[in-house]
């Protein structure tokens, strides 16, 4: 940051600020808006950057897939299946969440007695019918959310990363999928389960039994739905009613997310899946396909949503009573390219398939069209019946994955590709010459869509015919080789790409961010040089960039739209062009004026220091990875700092109060960053902290250590403010009783949660977890009700946090009075407000993230002693300068704390002040059981206070658990410059209006925490999109980014709500009681 030493201190506001208003007010339109609305419209500027930029860039980066809306041919007479069908029937079940090691029969080492050898059916029968019963481990393409994973199983597409944004709430598919194939040929779906199906398939199911499927807590509601309605379809009597049913069971999810695998809850209702199993078996008719499968798999924890090994290991089961699916054994150079998986700590591999493998398989055993869309491969087991029908199904599903290459229409994707579909295409004519026929059949798919069934009928009359004579046996396992590997190649390529990147939005998005930067930084610099006459620049800064951006934006947006005739390009043109340009107008001053600075202190440079390292480091992945440990690292710098300038300070007191609270702040973060989740990529040099081993449920210690904490957490902050005398006024009731109060209902909320979970262990009766249950609900619903009610107004009613005393002097009779609490009046009335935000994020937060937000609030509380602390010692230095240095303005004398001028008595914040404030949003983050993954979503947050998904309070509930801490230090930031911040009286302005540079201290300080979150978003999308053919892209780089722009946001609305709610508040209480004004 160029200009005056970082640490500065302001002249008396008294006679700082101009009297005349012709110095105070610009000739601007702005010229009638007042100081706070003007830091409003300056805020509101800065978020509007924000939401253009992170928008346009996300729409270039996080493209949705491409989708075809072609929907492939129903078969007919003239155009039959390339294969007969085997099956006219199907139940296809869904457990969610179904693990491979689940029903393997392979079990890892050592064997959980919880959920290995329990669900047993598939096993036992692949082992007793093994030419019936078909296991394999099936892929799951992140991201491993129910949503994507339905879509990929219906339709055989691959999921786009930002999906998982609407896993909340379903869209309907429109593509072509299995469904609308069933559709088309008339075929009667019953379906009961999850309701996801329903959103995505509406009004596709003859027969419909939906239940709601986000409700955790309920473990047996949906599964005995399904259960109840599968049963009667079944019976022999109701056979004739349907074609296909669909069952999703969700009792096994959700025993993850509660609980996880490793516990008695799991083995109960694996050992019901494993019983309906039985039954279902038993009632299935000779013509009918069993399909079982899992959508996703689960970590440790009972998880999914990322891309781990156990998150994308599901199992699936194909079974048929009667009619075999597996033919004779197939000839070795056909099966080599069959792979297997063994699942980690497991002793033998199982055969393994892409889950999407089940759409063509699916299509082609009943007799359906593939997809039109589908770029999985046929599980060639289930055609082994002979060479030929292996031959005719592998090259079908090759020339559908090539119809939609050709619809696809990259072309660098097809010539990649033109080998092995050359290859493919060349083994067909093989077979036909060696059976004396040569039909023409062209290489590529016709371009135009009507000649598609044409060009799909010439191939099925070749394989007809082909089928018809003794084929070459060589030149067809040539065939089946080629095609396979054809459609494999395809989706390997295809998930490569994953998704269709728009260089020109993310250039124009990374530019608008990268400006943004610099704009924070050019009104930072001017609303600390020109300190309490900021609004004078700002109110010119606005004015010339708003008109600038008005007059060029809107000719660039008329050409544009002239040039194309599109008014929708016009706004979209007038508006970047409109961004841009008042960007670069508040810029431009910054590089005039820049000059490099001739001292170099290190305090000033510090803090942009660390901000630089941290914003580089999004470059290597690993530094991503291991993001928590080197937070901890930066945050930890400061308090170091603080040290060696201690021995600077004046005073042997401050020495020692300044060591003793930096080692303090030091020791408190230190042992907050042991409280972690681990990143799959951290093992195994990673230990989770924040849960119990490898369960979702905290330590029994933690459980036990909430409720005495939230007792004494008021005593905290009480102990502060009585150092001030500020623990006066309201403050003793709003903290001593409601606020305490409060905590108390949050902690016991998770104790009951916690009894409710470990009931078994425990042995609590039913009874007892009814009324836990009961009591947990309601508990929530009051803290809510009181945090978002009695606080806010009883802290807006509530005077300032003094008291004023009456004394007589006894020598010469008058009355003195006495005003306890003044030098801390902005200070303690702001942290009032502080922890009304604070304790909703208590409340989302399971018992260890209390543990941590409860040492944050700590933390920041010595951090502000810390700062304030330095700051004393720079006033004293000032005043031994000024008196002993004749009057004079020396910024190098003996003993001199920071390098400032010494004619001034009110410290002015600096931004290396703010950076630990900044980098405790991001600990928090991370200690309370998050990372930047989708997997340390904690989606429990979404049911306090209910018992299903309620709309849009869930939703928010889990934002706020997310992103709590980072609102927090949003919120926290202007107490730097309200801490021990004294009014002038307005009897000691000389008549004058008393002011105090209260709004200019928190603008500056929001200017910078925004500068902070600005470039690190602008660092992680940069980095994202210079590296998006990366490897770890969508791994690493891409969740990182989404957690940066998100992040932004939030800390934009904090800044918001800090500044023109708690601030201005505050502001108004000290100007009605003291009439001292904040400007």
């Amino acid at each position: 940051m160029s200009g005056p030493a970082s640490s500065q201190v302001e002249e008396k506001p008294a006679s700082a600020i101009p009297t005349n208003p012709k110095q105070i007010r610009s000739s601007s339109w702005l010229r009638n808006l007042s100081r706070w609305n003007l830091a409003t419209l300056l805020l509101l500027y800065i978020t509007s950057l924000h939401i253009i930029g992170l928008y346009i860039f996300t729409k270039g980066f996080l493209l949705t897939r491409l989708t075809i809306p072609h929907v492939s041919p129903s078969y007919t007479p003239s155009s039959p299946a390339p294969i007969p069908a085997t099956h006219s029937k199907a139940v296809i079940l869904v457990i969610d969440a179904l693990r491979t090691d689940f029903i393997s029969p392979h079990y890892p080492s050592p064997k959980s007695p919880h959920h290995h050898g329990i669900l047993t059916l598939p096993s036992e029968l692949s082992s007793s019918q093994p030419d019936h019963s078909l296991i394999y481990n099936a892929f799951s393409d992140p991201p491993t959310a129910t949503m994507q994973r339905i879509k990929g199983i219906t339709t055989g597409s691959l999921p786009t990363f930002i999906d998982i944004s609407s896993n909340f709430a379903s869209t309907a598919i429109e593509e072509d999928s299995l469904i609308k194939q069933l559709l088309n040929a008339n075929k009667t779906i019953g379906f009961m389960g999850d309701d996801t199906w329903v959103n995505l398939f509406p009004d596709s199911f003859n027969l419909s039994h939906p239940y709601d499927s986000f409700n955790v807590e309920d473990l047996h509601t949906v599964d005995e739905g399904v259960i109840e309605n599968i049963f009667p379809y079944l019976q022999p009597a109701n056979q004739s009613s349907w074609d296909v049913l669909i069952g999703h069971f969700l009792g096994v999810d959700h025993v993850g997310h509660r609980v996880g695998p490793n516990v008695e809850t799991m083995k109960t209702k694996l050992t019901q899946m494993d019983q309906v199993l039985r039954q279902i078996v038993d009632l299935l008719d000779d013509d009918t396909l069993l399909v079982l499968l899992g959508d996703h798999g689960m970590d440790d924890k009972g998880n999914h949503g990322g891309d781990s090994e156990l998150e994308t290991s599901s199992a699936m089961w194909l079974y048929s009573k009667s009619k075999p699916l597996k033919g004779k054994p197939v000839e070795e150079s056909i099966t080599n390219s069959w792979p297997y998986y063994t699942f980690p700590n497991s002793a033998a591999p199982l055969r393994h398939i892409n889950q999407i493998d089940l759409v063509p398989t699916l299509s082609l055993l009943l007799g359906l069209p593939i997809p039109y869309n589908n770029l999985g491969s046929i599980i060639p087991e289930c055609f082994s019946k002979d060479s030929s029908t292996l031959e005719a199904a592998t090259r079908a599903n090759a020339e559908q994955i090539d119809r939609y290459l050709s619809a696809y229409g990259d072309e660098s994707l097809k010539s990649a590709l033109q080998g092995s579909w050359s290859k493919a295409r060349a083994s067909l004519h093989a077979i036909d010459s060696s059976e004396g026929t040569a039909p023409e059949i062209a290489d590529h798919a016709p371009a135009g869509v009507g000649k598609v069934t044409d060009w799909i009928r010439k191939g099925k009359a070749a394989a007809a015919e082909a089928s018809s004579k003794p084929a070459d046996h060589q030149a067809q396992q040539d065939s089946i080789n080629y095609h396979r590997h054809y459609s494999l190649l395809a989706l390997r390529h295809l998930r490569a790409l994953w998704a269709q990147f728009s260089l020109p939005l993310i250039l124009i998005g990374s530019l608008i961010l990268g400006l943004s930067v610099l704009t924070l930084i050019a009104l930072y610099v001017g609303v600390r040089n020109n300190s309490t006459n900021w609004d004078v620049y700002a109110r010119l800064a606005l004015e010339t960039s708003f008109t600038a951006a008005g007059i060029i934006g809107s000719i660039i947006g008329t050409l544009a739209g002239i040039y194309t005739a599109q008014p929708s390009t016009a706004i979209k043109v007038f508006v970047i062009a409109s961004v841009i340009v008042s960007e670069l107008v508040i810029i431009f001053p910054l590089f005039l004026k820049f000059s490099l600075p001739q001292t170099f202190s290190i305090n000033r440079y510090i803090g942009p220091l660390l901000l630089f390292a941290h914003a580089i480091s999004f470059a290597s992945n690993s530094f991503i990875m291991w993001e928590d440990r080197m937070v901890l690292f930066l945050l930890t710098t400061i308090p170091i700092i603080y040290l060696i300038k201690a021995l600077s300070a004046p005073t042997a007191d401050m020495r020692i109060k300044i060591i003793g609270l930096s080692l303090a702040y030091a020791i408190i973060v230190r042992l907050a960053s042991t409280i972690t989740v681990c990143r799959e990529e951290q093992q195994p040099y990673c230990r989770v902290t924040f849960y119990s081993g490898n369960t979702p449920v905290s330590p029994r210690w933690v459980v036990l250590a909430i409720i005495p904490l939230a007792l004494q957490l008021p005593r905290a902050i009480g102990i502060t403010l009585s150092r001030s005398k500020s623990l006066a006024g309201s403050a003793p009731f709003f903290l001593g009783y409601l606020w305490r109060g409060i905590l108390v209902l949050n902690s016991a909320h998770w104790v009951l949660e916690y009894l409710e979970y470990n009931s078994d262990s425990i042995g609590l009766t039913q009874s007892a977890i009814s009324t836990a249950g009961f009591l947990k609900i309601w508990l929530a619903r009051i803290s809510i009700g009181i945090n978002l009610g009695a606080l806010p107004y009883i802290w807006l009613i509530s005077p300032l946090c003094i008291t004023v005393e009456k004394k007589i002097d006894q020598s010469t009779g008058e009355s003195q009075i006495s005003v306890l609490g003044f030098a801390n009046s902005y200070g303690s009335t702001y942290i009032l407000f502080y922890i009304i935000p604070f304790t909703l994020v208590h409340l989302t937060n399971q018992p260890m993230g209390q543990l941590v937000l409860s040492a944050l609030l700590v933390g920041q509380l010595v951090y502000l002693e810390m700062v304030d602390t330095r700051r004393d010692a720079i006033i004293l230095q000032q005043s031994f300068a000024t008196t002993y240095g004749g009057g004079s303005t020396s910024t190098s004398g003996p003993g001199n704390f920071d390098g400032i001028d010494n004619s001034s008595t009110i410290v002015r914040p600096s931004f290396t002040d703010l950076v630990p404030l900044v980098l405790s949003g991001f600990l928090g983050f991370y200690s309370t059981g998050h990372q930047a993954v989708l997997s340390s979503i904690q989606w429990k947050s979404a049911f306090i206070g209910f018992n299903t998904v309620t709309y849009p309070i869930s939703p928010l509930l889990v934002i706020i658990n997310t992103w709590g801490p980072f609102f927090l230090s949003a919120m926290a930031i202007p107490l730097l410059a309200l801490w021990n911040i004294s009014p002038i009286p307005s009897s000691s302005a000389g008549g004058q209006g008393a002011k105090q540079p209260i709004l200019t201290h928190v603008l500056q300080l929001v200017l910078g925490f925004l500068i902070y979150h600005t470039l690190i978003t602008f660092s992680s999308a940069i980095t994202s999109a210079w590296l998006r053919r990366h490897l770890m892209v969508w791994k690493v780089f891409a969740p990182r980014f989404m957690l940066s722009g998100v992040t932004l946001l939030i800390v934009d609305l904090g800044c918001w709500i800090a500044l023109l709610v708690g601030v201005r508040v505050t502001s108004w209480k000290v100007k009605r009681t003291f009439g001292c004004e904040s400007v």
